[in-house]
């Protein structure tokens, strides 16, 4: 896993809905997403959609000034 950002545009835009700006998020936490989705030694999947819902949803709680 890269310790890049994410380019400010990018988060703008999955803020405004984009659906690829949106995917770019996920794909930069998939790491985090699959490691956090393992409980007691299992791959949980239902913990993997839980947790892919809730970023989804951060992306368009909070407001953004440009």
């Amino acid at each position: 896993m890269s310790n890049r950002l994410l380019p400010y545009d990018t988060i703008i835009k999955a803020h405004e809905g984009d659906p690829i700006a949106i995917q770019a998020v996920l794909d930069r936490y998939a790491g985090y997403i699959r490691y956090f989705s393992n409980m007691n030694g299992y791959y949980n999947s239902d913990m993997e959609g839980y947790i892919r819902t809730k970023l989804i949803e951060s992306l368009f709680k909070f407001r953004l000034d440009r």
